[in-house]
């Protein structure tokens, strides 16, 4: 794109605006970002995120290059307001009706369409960004962590699929730890009314027995607090959602189960590999596994099981749990 050693462009600033707001969303924009700033190093990136995100965006992007980090909250919501301010060129990280572009699409290929307008050219650079450092230790015996939050039923980590890793883990000397939150940060229209994305889990439901081995850190930390301890720990193991795709931003082992999606459109890539150090799980027996990955029509809301009773969730099984963990070295 250059003619006599001069760029094709006119100077304004781009504005890479994180729409889609979940924190798994958002973790899978950034490597889309980053080969954004890697394609243009010149230009002014302005990534405007959510608030509580802010942190962590800057501590993830800085070692890819130059980024200002800004509100979303703040950033205007129409083009008249846009031109006004000179605000420069516009891209978000979402389409108006995604239903089925999401259905089939791995995330970071979807970010790369919105942000870019261009899809990765190969796993290395789809992969998520990893080269910013860890922070202390926050355990000296060695841990397993366990994100036990779910936004929806169809990614929920039962305690009756939980209970018996969380037992094996503890029989082989590793602290199980729980992490997670009750409100999400995320909000959804309720109404016409923008409300934050409740939370639920299973910890109550778990054997008092398989409670009292763990070390609870719900609502404890902050987002950097918690990629310090997700980074630190012998393995991360949990089902589908924004904590599992925060620890893809480190090198840790992964068990990242699934039940509505597959690992073609939802695998975790890091330093070019979609397999290292990571451990996919599904249901077993069920024969609508993998419901979001397969459909071909758009009408299915796929946050809600299309029969009712997330079969998908009960039938994953905690022996391919354990044979991941086995399999990683544990």
């Amino acid at each position: 794109m250059y003619r006599d050693g001069k760029m094709i462009g006119d100077g304004l600033p781009i504005n890479m605006v994180l729409n889609h707001g979940a924190l798994g969303d958002v973790i899978c924009s950034l490597p889309a970002i980053i080969a954004g700033r890697k394609a243009d190093p010149f230009s002014i990136i302005r990534v405007w995120g959510p608030s509580w995100q802010h942190e962590l965006l800057d501590h993830l992007l800085k070692p890819y290059g130059e980024f200002e980090i800004r509100n979303f909250e703040d950033f205007p919501k129409t083009k008249a307001e846009r031109a006004e301010r000179n605000l420069g060129h516009t891209a978000l990280n979402q389409m108006p009706f995604n239903t089925h572009t999401r259905n089939r699409v791995h995330m970071v290929d979807y970010a790369f369409g919105c942000l870019l307008d261009s899809r990765p050219e190969n796993m290395l650079e789809r992969s998520y960004p990893t080269k910013a450092p860890l922070g202390p230790r926050r355990f000296d015996e060695p841990y397993v962590v366990f994100p036990v939050g779910s936004t929806s039923e169809n990614k929920l980590f039962r305690a009756s699929v939980m209970a018996p890793v969380i037992d094996w883990v503890d029989s082989q000397g590793y602290v199980p730890v729980l992490v997670g939150t009750k409100t999400s940060h995320t909000k959804a229209d309720a109404g016409g009314v923008l409300t934050p994305i409740t939370i639920i889990d299973e910890v109550d439901k778990l054997p008092d027995i398989t409670r009292s081995k763990c070390v609870d850190l719900r609502e404890a930390t902050t987002l950097l607090e918690l990629r310090d301890i997700l980074g630190g720990a012998e393995a991360v193991v949990g089902v589908d959602g924004g904590t599992l795709h925060l620890a893809g931003t480190t090198d840790v082992n992964i068990i990242y189960a699934m039940g509505a999606t597959i690992p073609q459109h939802r695998f975790i890539a890091r330093n070019g590999d979609p397999s290292h150090k990571i451990r996919y799980v599904g249901p077993r027996d069920t024969s609508c596994g993998g419901c979001q990955s397969n459909w071909r029509m758009s009408r299915q809301d796929f946050r809600f099981c299309a029969y009712g009773d997330n079969l998908c969730m009960s039938n994953l099984h905690p022996d391919d749990f354990v044979a991941g963990l086995q399999e990683l070295g544990l």
